[in-house]
């Protein structure tokens, strides 16, 4: 039997987010000819990876083709593949059949419990669940990044020997990243003396952007110079438009799109504070580099959040669907910069001692030899 894990990483979204970078860093760190990414065409991660010079599989051009699965039969059949790691639920469907067909070991990593994500009680939470936990034929790990999730997977009725916590971790050149606050003002057309507080990620309701732009309406005529850079794409883009026409704020809160890492971590770097309004979150990749920034942080306590920081040392945390105290929070590292620049330089200290990249990397190799070991052990 072959102990040597050989991985094909399944990522059929079509979006960028915090897990996309988590997967091209791993890439990055393997041993040549060791992982590969299976995407869709015009996946984000999919044009990243091959930006990067990674070595990549375009699948199809939807998420529902039919012909992903004889594709990914071929390609572990040819490639010898021997685990597969599905990274969304999408992913996993596919995944799944591809591995009880090559008999091929599977890995699900869970960047957020799809019950937490989306409601417990949504049609969408029920159904990602329902899936999630009824594509388990040939799962051998699940890979979890909060203690949150990993708890929710072990109510689910998952053994904790099937579960490995692996916690995000983000690996910042602080020299290679400008901070240029007047470049920042100029690329977004923004007043000289604005402050700017800027949000990243997928315009999903989970990250709670309505939440955000509500907040700033509540506080907007108080601090004029306030304004706000919201940094990604999504379903949810023309519903937040419509919000910040109707709340007024077209010219102080802005959906500046998608930009690669460099450019956002240029836009974080340069930015006043690092907002995270979001109704939950596995442990997401944005805040930790803000957090190698020194960017001064407010974000929801949900999920894993609590995990990464701590409220009042490296950051403020705010109960989540709560616009109010999500102004308030503002306001303060407004109006206090020394404390904001404290709980910057706390949150990155913590960033560095806690959350290596190297050793992230190190544990989801030692999880997948894990994997590879339990499927070797089922098969004689």
């Amino acid at each position: 039997m072959d102990f040597s894990p050989k991985v094909l990483i399944i990522d059929l979204s079509n979006h960028y987010g915090g897990s996309s970078s988590r997967v091209l860093s791993l890439m990055a760190r393997a041993k040549t000819g060791s992982v590969a990414l299976a995407g869709l065409k015009s996946g984000a991660i999919t044009i990243q990876a091959i930006q990067l010079g990674l070595p990549v599989h375009a699948l199809a051009d939807h998420k529902a083709d039919a012909r992903i699965l004889p594709r990914l039969i071929r390609l572990i059949r040819e490639e010898g593949y021997n685990i597969l790691d599905s990274q969304n639920i999408q992913s996993k469907f596919w995944a799944n059949l591809a591995a009880i067909i090559t008999k091929t070991s599977l890995v699900s990593t869970i960047n957020s419990w799809y019950a937490s994500e989306h409601g417990e009680f949504s049609t969408r939470g029920k159904l990602y669940t329902l899936l999630e936990l009824s594509t388990n034929q040939s799962l051998d790990l699940y890979i979890t990044v909060s203690e949150k999730d990993r708890r929710s997977l072990i109510k689910s009725g998952l053994p904790d020997d099937a579960i490995e916590l692996i916690y995000n971790a983000v690996d910042v050149d602080i020299s290679a990243i400008p901070r240029d606050r007047e470049w920042l003002r100029r690329k977004f057309d923004l007043p000289p003396q604005s402050i700017v507080c800027t949000a990243v990620g997928r315009l999903v309701p989970v990250k709670g952007y309505d939440i955000l732009i509500t907040a700033i309406q509540k506080i907007a005529s108080g601090v004029s110079q306030l304004f706000c850079l919201i940094v990604g794409e999504g379903e949810c883009k023309e519903e937040l438009s419509e919000q910040i026409r109707q709340a007024g704020l077209e010219n102080r809160v802005h959906l500046v799109g998608y930009y690669d890492r460099q450019n956002v971590m240029s836009i974080l770097n340069s930015s006043d504070v690092f907002v995270l309004p979001s109704r939950y979150e596995g442990t997401p990749v944005a805040l930790l580099e803000a957090a190698a920034l020194a960017c001064p942080i407010l974000a929801s306590s949900c999920g894993g959040i609590p995990e990464l920081v701590t409220h009042e040392q490296h950051a403020l945390l705010v109960p989540p669907e709560d616009p109010t105290a999500l102004a308030k929070g503002l306001v303060k590292l407004i109006l206090d910069r020394n404390y904001a620049q404290t709980l910057g330089q706390n949150a990155q200290q913590r960033i560095r001692e806690n959350f290596n990249l190297e050793s992230q990397v190190s544990a989801t190799w030692n999880a997948y030899r894990k994997a590879l070991s339990r499927h070797n052990r089922q098969e004689k």
